[in-house]
């Protein structure tokens, strides 16, 4: 129903007509808004809306014309979805900074190993492209992370420094303490070889000693287990001390050796112990002092054989002085003169020698001397009752019970003593003779019978020696020594030494060259044994040689097989010497157990480091698998930060066995992120095409109100500005603006070009898809292929993107223009 202003109420004044050259002076948004809101034209609503650009007039602008004028809800409606799509991204972006922040925040509390910092650089270079857009909240809270990244790091790299610093000043503690140990045992060395020594020199040695004790206890301040260089060092100390006591006493070893060659007596014997004494605290005190006195120890040594020779010879010449009166005191108390006589010329002889004679010498020489003078006159006397004792000393022997041995033991020393008693005699008396000689006789028969049953003994004895040595001798020549089995060889010359002792006694003559046989024999088994022992060690001792030569070896697998072929070789080598063998043996084992744990560190080394990069390529892999669960708001730094862990992921030395797998779980994961990232631009490209299709709905619209002659400069401004404010392909805008230009010209003649161009590249894009066209369309699309064909346009490659800048380019003046645009997209 119309309204009836007049008859309601007087009329209003009008309006003041507001044209859009006031609009463009106004700066005032309050002002442009009112403009906006309340313009009477339409032209001067949008133009006003157009220069609005804050966000909160736009929004309150958007609530006053949402049901009022819906061109400028239209403009407001745009310019917010800007707004509203940088919100949404600057959220995207926000979101993607505090979950780097959140990620840098989690690294900052795990330890600072060999990859801490590497994820930290790529954590970084993520977040330089957020930084500027990141709130001030979020930067905070990444810059208090980083500060904790950045401070573990320092504070491992300071650990390590520490660490370092601790090693290096054990190191020098160790070196300074050994070196001491070393410093007071040469010291200790050097006290001997003083030859002199002085107030002045016994403190500086003093002082010497005070300094390496410092040193000693500086080094065992590092609380180092140094405990046993401690007390080799104190012994060493207390051990020079002791000497330099004893030197202050005695003087330097050259010097009591000098006072021993003069004094004699106590005296001499008193320096003689100091000396030892000094000698035997060089030997505690090791290699280098005992060498210190070598000089005066060997000066000392021939000293004491020199003087031990002298004492020896004297005490030699007084006991045989003594033997040689004892054996004449003898004589004389047996009555043998000329024995007597004979014994006192010679020690008179003797005496010659002595300067002076022992007193217990002289007694007993003048006590010989009388008794020799009295036997002259008491011999014959003497003679006779003695012969007498010894026959019948002998007849008692004929009836005694005896051993056979010990009876002619005692039958040939009194056959002795009767000569001995006979010499010197004027007469001999044979009746005595006679009776002395049949008791003899009689005596010897149970002997004699006796020596000849020892007699066959000792034949049969050297029998079964001379059978041994034929068989000896033919086992020499007949044995097959190059295939000998040594350890039966050894066997045989022990059992053949055991049997040859059980074949006694034996004629000494004969029984002494039958020895000499058997032992050549013995020897000759003997050297043929030893030649093959001392060949079997040269072998073993050169299986040790080289198994040693294997520990330096670099590559230690094939120092391990070499190992377990020379302890296979070493099976098939004989025995030799039992001890040398069990040396031998136990070097070589010790040497082929050492080549294996070198051999087992070095595998426990590879597996280590094989964990750690296994570990290293999964902690990549893993920074790679976060990349994917990203919005990406820059392509380009993802793909930087890719091709920078493949890079780090490339020159991992993967194990072999896990290579394959990790290298495909790698390329999984970066297939991962650049589908995404094609998801990404296939959306963006589409979000793009959808806007295209936009605009060129819009230009659609707006060239459809020109043929109705409703067009208006507003909605060709907006359509404009839209095309010329994307980033769209150069010639799909430069199409789209020579139709908004062109459409003002456009009149009711144009639509039925546009409409049967339209259908027409709808019709293409059947034939190009190879879809079927609808039935009424088949006969214009047959038409359309024939043609093509006869003007030879079939040849040429027509792309989708041809048709579709055709499209761009054709005004739309159809009314159905939706299902054709839906026809010509699917």
């Amino acid at each position: 129903m119309k309204e009836s202003a007049p008859i309601v109420a007087p009329a209003k004044p009008p309006k003041p007509v507001i044209t859009l050259d006031e609009v463009n002076q106004a700066q005032d948004e309050a002002t442009l808004l009112k403009l906006a809101s309340e313009g009477a034209a339409t032209q001067v609503r949008q133009a006003a809306a157009e220069k609005i650009q804050s966000r909160e007039m736009l929004e309150a602008l958007s609530k006053l014309a949402k049901q009022k004028d819906k061109n400028v809800f239209k403009i407001v409606k745009t310019k917010l979805d800007v707004f509203k799509t940088a919100d949404q991204e600057l959220a995207e972006v926000e979101a993607t900074a505090k979950r780097v922040s959140e990620k840098l925040e989690k690294h900052s509390h795990l330890e600072a190993d060999a990859m801490f910092k590497a994820k930290l650089t790529l954590l970084q270079q993520e977040w330089q492209t957020l930084e500027q857009s990141a709130s001030v909240a979020t930067q905070s809270a990444y810059a208090k992370a980083l500060a904790a990244c950045e401070a573990k790091i320092q504070a491992k790299a300071q650990a390590i420094a520490d660490e370092e610093e601790r090693h290096e000043l054990d190191a020098q503690a160790v070196q300074l303490a050994e070196a001491t140990l070393v410093d007071i045992q040469t010291l200790s060395a050097s006290l001997l070889k003083v030859s002199e020594w002085s107030e002045n020199l016994f403190k500086e040695y003093e002082a010497k000693i005070q300094e390496l004790s410092n040193a000693m206890r500086l080094a065992m301040n590092r609380n180092l287990p140094l405990e046993y260089l401690a007390k080799s060092f104190e012994q060493r100390k207390q051990q020079a001390l002791n000497l330099l006591d004893q030197l202050k006493t005695s003087g330097s070893a050259q010097q009591l050796l000098s006072q021993v060659k003069i004094l004699e007596g106590d005296q001499q014997q008193t320096l003689q112990h100091k000396l030892n004494q000094l000698m035997r605290s060089a030997k505690d005190l090791g290699d280098e002092a005992v060498e210190a006195l070598a000089e005066v120890k060997q000066e000392f040594s021939e000293w004491l054989n020199q003087r031990r020779q002298i004492e020896q010879t004297a005490k030699d010449a007084v006991r045989d002085f003594s033997d040689l009166l004892r054996k004449g005191l003898w004589s004389a108390e047996q009555g043998f003169v000329r024995k007597a006589r004979a014994i006192q010329k010679e020690l008179n002889a003797k005496a010659q020698d002595f300067s002076e004679l022992p007193k217990g010498l002289q007694t007993k020489l003048e006590e010989f001397e009388q008794q020799l003078a009295k036997l002259g006159d008491w011999h014959e006397f003497a003679v006779t009752p003695k012969k007498e004792a010894l026959i019948t000393q002998m007849q008692a022997l004929v009836n005694s019970t005896m051993a056979p041995a010990d009876k002619a033991s005692k039958i040939h020393d009194l056959q002795d003593t009767w000569k001995e008693v006979s010499k010197g005699g004027q007469q001999q008396d044979d009746q005595l003779w006679n009776e002395f000689q049949q008791a003899s006789q009689q005596a010897y028969a149970p002997c004699k019978e006796y020596f000849e049953k020892q007699a066959a003994e000792r034949e049969m004895h050297l029998q079964k020696r001379r059978e041994m040595v034929g068989q000896l001798q033919t086992y020499l020549q007949a044995y097959d020594w190059e295939n000998a089995i040594w350890k039966d060889v050894e066997q045989t010359l022990k059992t053949a030494r055991q049997e040859w002792q059980t074949y006694w006694p034996v004629p000494r003559k004969a029984g002494n060259d039958l020895q000499k046989d058997f032992e050549t024999l013995m020897e000759s088994l003997f050297n043929k044994m030893a030649s093959a022992y001392d060949a079997n060690k040269q072998q073993k001792h050169a299986l040790v040689e080289q198994a040693k030569q294997l520990l330096t070896h670099t590559d230690t697998r094939v120092a391990c097989d070499s190992v377990k072929q020379l302890q296979a070789s070493w099976k098939t080598i004989g025995k030799t010497w039992f001890k040398e063998d069990q040396s031998s043996w136990n070097e070589f084992r010790q040497t082929c157990d050492a080549v294996f744990a070198r051999r087992q560190e070095e595998t426990n080394a590879a597996q280590a480091e094989r964990q750690a990069m296994l570990n290293q390529a999964n902690q990549l892999i893993g920074v790679i698998r976060d990349l994917s669960q990203q919005n990406f708001t820059d392509a380009s730094a993802v793909k930087t930060q890719i091709e920078s862990t493949q890079q780090q992921f490339a020159v991992l030395d993967l194990p072999r066995d896990q290579a394959k797998g990790l290298q495909q779980s790698m390329q999984n994961a970066v297939q991962a992120v650049n589908d995404k990232i094609h998801q990404h631009k296939l959306q963006a490209e589409k979000n793009r095409w959808q806007v295209i299709y936009s605009a060129a709905k819009e230009l659609h619209g707006f060239e459809v109100s020109v043929i109705a002659g409703k067009s208006n400069e507003e909605s060709c401004e907006a359509i404009s500005k839209l095309i010329s404010s994307n980033d769209w392909p150069k010639t799909i805008a430069s199409a789209l603006q020579s139709r908004l230009i062109n459409a003002k010209n456009l009149t009711s003649a144009d639509v039925d070009l546009s409409n049967k161009k339209l259908r027409e590249l709808v019709l293409r894009a059947d034939i190009l898809a190879g879809r079927e066209s609808p039935e009424d369309e088949k006969p214009a699309r047959m038409r359309y292929q024939v043609q093509q064909m006869q003007q030879g346009f079939g040849k040429r490659n027509i792309q989708f993107s041809d048709l579709q800048l055709e499209w761009f380019a054709t005004p739309a003046l159809v009314e159905d223009y939706d299902q054709l645009v839906k026809r010509f997209l699917n």
